[in-house]
């Protein structure tokens, strides 16, 4: 880790867990510090300053022999603010890895229950995309993944309930790489509705659905790909290039409940890419996980996004979580010969304040049935220290 990182590590944990265990400190013209960053408060206005710092440190064998790698996943600031309860906006800056813009976006809510969103930000399609970063169970998201559409630069509607959420718009390409997926994903229309028929303190039940259409210019090229569990480690399974797309159609279901301190999440993602040469492609994508508190904490719902929303942690004290999670990804076709690839995940997190988490995940991954590239097995090990600010 070069110099100029581990100088600004040193700095982030020790201003990170100072945030997270402080009562916030007024100071003059309305400037607090607290668990979400640093905030200035003047009437109506509120503008918050903050960011996240993801270190990976992970170690792989696919069979070939061992190798070893340590950098810096995530290093982005994130400044947001308010006016009142009608207009929000956010801008995120990546400085690692597929550095460039992330949210980018502002909106307004005319009335309580709507809100218009237009800039760069995440799809409204998948839930596991959804979830921050900072959030995620495991140290990477599944193989499902792999098909959402993650960040667009667009614009959408939503409107939410007392148990209920309803998202569309028209997206286009996002303005940069983010999470290791090329950002190709042509024009068109996507939408996610939620409902929540149960919701209280001590657990929930979600259900989800996801549909997104889009469509392609004559030179475009769409990819897909996945690693095995960890960013340092090289991809398990990849499309390469797929030309001349025509339309791309998904779908997805969502499933989601918990009951105090235990959680399952589980989503299905299914892809069909027409082209203008060659035949229609199919792709299908599933994960389902369980969560455990061990130290008895239960896990939240938010109600506005139609999500889960992480443990609720005591303020004096920090929590420690298990998980187990499998996924699949088929991009196995008689046209295309990308063979299909199988995670088993399990993980450990502790908590240690709200703004640090520690994090680490065995993941043994599997590519098979393509008949030009070798069946693989790859066993992973992978820890994170997460400073949110």
């Amino acid at each position: 880790m070069t110099k100029h990182f581990s100088r600004a590590f040193v700095a982030c944990l020790f201003a990170a867990y100072g945030l997270g265990q402080t009562a916030p400190l007024a100071a003059k013209e309305g400037l607090s510090t607290g668990p979400d960053g640093i905030k200035l408060e003047s009437g109506d206005v509120e503008l918050t300053l903050g960011g996240r710092l993801h270190l990976d440190a992970a170690i792989f064998d696919d069979g070939t022999g061992s190798e070893s790698e340590a950098d810096v996943r995530r290093a982005r600031l994130e400044f947001s603010g308010r006016i009142g309860d009608v207009l929000r906006f956010r801008v995120d800056r990546e400085f690692a890895g597929a550095d460039g813009w992330r949210n980018l976006w502002a909106s307004i809510r005319p009335v309580d229950a709507i809100e218009i969103k237009g800039g760069n930000f995440i799809v409204p399609f998948s839930m596991e995309d959804m979830q921050s970063s900072n959030d995620t169970v495991f140290v990477e998201r599944s193989l499902a993944s792999t098909l959402a559409p993650a960040f667009g630069l667009g614009g959408a509607v939503k409107a939410a309930g007392n148990n209920w959420t309803v998202s569309a718009g028209y997206f286009g390409d996002a303005l940069d790489d983010a999470e290791g997926r090329a950002k190709e994903r042509g024009d068109g229309f996507a939408g996610r509705a939620t409902f929540a028929p149960t919701r209280g303190d001590d657990g929930f039940l979600h259900l989800g659905a996801a549909y997104e259409r889009r469509s392609f210019d004559t030179l475009d090229v769409v990819r897909f790909s996945s690693g095995p569990g960890s960013d340092l480690a090289p991809n398990l399974i990849q499309t390469g290039g797929i030309g001349s797309p025509s339309k791309l159609n998904n779908a997805g279901a969502e499933l989601a409940f918990a009951h105090k301190s235990l959680q399952f999440q589980g989503q299905y993602i299914a892809t069909r890419l027409s082209r203008d040469l060659g035949p229609r492609l199919k792709f299908d994508s599933w994960y389902g996980q369980v969560s455990w508190m061990l130290t008895g904490e239960n896990y939240q719902y938010s109600r506005s996004n139609g999500l889960p929303s992480g443990p609720k942690l005591h303020k004096k004290r920090g929590g420690v979580e298990l998980a187990a999670r499998y996924s699949e990804l088929d991009l196995d076709n008689s046209a295309l010969d990308a063979g299909k690839a199988s995670s088993v995940s399990v993980g450990a997190n502790w908590y240690v304040c709200s703004n640090v988490r520690l994090m680490a995940n065995y993941v043994h991954s599997t590519h098979s049935d393509s008949l030009v590239r070798p069946d693989r097995k790859v066993d992973l090990g992978v820890a994170r220290l997460q400073i949110a600010f």
